[in-house]
């Protein structure tokens, strides 16, 4: 009996990204092995749900948002230590889950402390020519071009969820929701995604921010505490301190090449 083929294999199988013989062994050992074919279908059913909840007109309305955004920034003259503005653009894509990270909470003194037990939360990165890995929350984490990322958390409570971003010259992006207040997740044992992924394009570093909170806070009310972030480094955002907000929050900081 052949060994069974790896979720990230019948997910790259899904997406079509196989060669042509590859896929065709991939495809016949997945019909006459049960449990291979059983993931193979839920991939598939996981892809036409997310499909239908991203429909195309967002996706090409999310990527047309991010163009002009580009053209944007790209008037932007920044001296030459910093790097240049950058952008984000919604990519539809399903990631493979492997580990769990837990939230981030602030001490007494400021210090970024693991909280004990409850609530955990995870940034994947994937879509590139790498396998596929779970970006680290204590150095930065280099992209190679075309990756995107997806955020993923777990709660044991009813929470309020919202993400945003800031790139090298201190711009602020809402990524989930883009505006209005951090919406609500339900207590759920398995982990929940966003339903996006993003491209962070241009080069340099950008921070990704993932706030859990009691009480739904105004995208608006985040985007700010991040822009005091910022400016609190020194405009240095690879040593922002925790947002001036209420909740618990991980931070990432993402290499772009």
């Amino acid at each position: 009996m052949s060994a069974h083929e790896s979720e990230w294999t019948l997910r790259r199988l899904s997406a079509g990204e196989l060669a042509a013989a590859e896929a065709a062994r991939v495809r016949a050992h997945a019909a006459t092995c049960a449990a291979c074919g059983a993931t193979l279908r839920g991939i598939e059913k996981d892809q036409a749900l997310f499909e239908a909840e991203v429909p195309f007109e967002r996706f090409e309305a999310g990527v047309e948002r991010a163009v002009q955004r580009q053209r944007r920034s790209e008037s932007f003259r920044v001296p030459p230590r910093r790097w240049v503005a950058t952008t984000v653009a919604m990519a539809a894509s399903v990631l493979v889950v492997f580990l769990a990270r837990p939230l981030l909470s602030p001490s007494m003194h400021g210090r970024l402390n693991r909280l004990k037990g409850g609530a955990v939360a995870e940034l994947r990165i994937g879509g590139g020519l790498d396998p596929q890995r779970e970006a680290r929350i204590d150095a930065p984490e280099a992209l190679a071009r075309g990756e995107r990322v997806m955020l993923g958390f777990r709660v044991e409570q009813l929470r309020y969820v919202a993400a945003v971003s800031v790139d090298a010259i201190g711009e602020v992006t809402p990524l989930h929701p883009e505006s209005g207040q951090g919406l609500p997740v339900r207590p759920d044992p398995y982990m929940l995604w966003l339903p996006q992924s993003w491209e962070l394009t241009g080069s340099g570093a950008e921070r990704v921010v993932l706030v859990l909170s009691d009480e739904p806070l105004s995208v608006e009310s985040v985007m700010d505490a991040a822009r005091r972030a910022f400016q609190a480094a020194d405009g240095d955002v690879e040593h922002m301190p925790l947002l001036d907000v209420p909740g618990e929050q991980t931070h990432w900081v993402l290499l772009k090449p």
